[in-house]
């Protein structure tokens, strides 16, 4: 016999319950192997992305090598060439002085022969061939006709002409504003204008041209200038 003393509602509910009981049932369970098949794919992926993680950390510290300190480069030492014994190493000198020029150390009488006339711009002197009194620039220095005439310091060859009256003539230049004539020479000296000449050099013969001093033995004329200043010979040889 019922108990007719339970209330609707609560019947209702049971009612409810052994109608639809199984659908809720499968529900729960359809729900729980939901929520349980999310947690095992959300921990698979977790683990997953940890596992990759950790694999690209490790195959990043295999990659990069750590910096290495680079050690500088010491320069090798090029090896010596030996000498062989017979090539001794040669020691540098200090250059030499040049020789001193020939003007300053060398100059000679052009002959040998002792003086005719005798150097005088002081005072005069008896012309012999023109037989008058006058000065005379240079020294006549008595040789014998067709004896070498020689340069007495060296020098340049300026000039070499006739003159009207001193005869064939050779004018040298030498160091020091210095020129040299020598006069009454024969024809065809042996040197001309642009040669240059070293003391002693012969430049020519004794010879018989000059018209001024023909009434003389046969003789050279030999003068001495300094710029246009005449010289005497004597003090330019020394």
């Amino acid at each position: 016999m019922k108990n007719n003393s339970e209330h609707p509602a609560s019947g209702a509910l049971r009612k409810f319950f052994q109608e639809k009981g199984y659908y809720i049932v499968l529900f729960l369970c359809i729900c729980a192997v939901g929520i349980t098949g999310y947690l095992f794919v959300s921990n698979t992926v977790s683990e997953k992305n940890s596992l990759s993680e950790e694999t690209m950390s490790i195959a990043t510290e295999a990659i990069v090598p750590e910096p290495q300190t680079q050690q500088p480069s010491v320069p090798q030492p090029r090896p010596q060439a030996q000498q062989t014994p017979a090539e001794p190493q040669q020691t540098q000198s200090s250059p030499q002085p040049a020789p001193a020029a020939a003007p300053a150390s060398i100059r000679v009488w052009p002959v040998s022969g002792p003086a005719q006339m005798p150097y005088s711009v002081d005072a005069l002197r008896y012309n012999e061939t023109m037989h008058d009194w006058r000065t005379h620039d240079g020294i006549d220095l008595e040789a014998r006709a067709g004896a070498p005439v020689k340069a007495s310091c060296a020098g340049t060859v300026t000039a070499v002409y006739d003159d009207d009256y001193l005869g064939t003539t050779v004018v040298i230049s030498h160091t020091g504003g210095y020129t040299t004539q020598y006069s009454n020479l024969a024809v065809m000296p042996t040197v001309r204008a642009g040669d240059h000449v070293e003391a002693g050099d012969i430049i020519g013969s004794v010879g018989s041209t000059a018209l001024l001093e023909l009434g003389q033995t046969p003789h050279l004329h030999f003068a001495v200038a300094c710029g246009q200043e005449p010289v005497d010979p004597a003090d330019f040889i020394g």
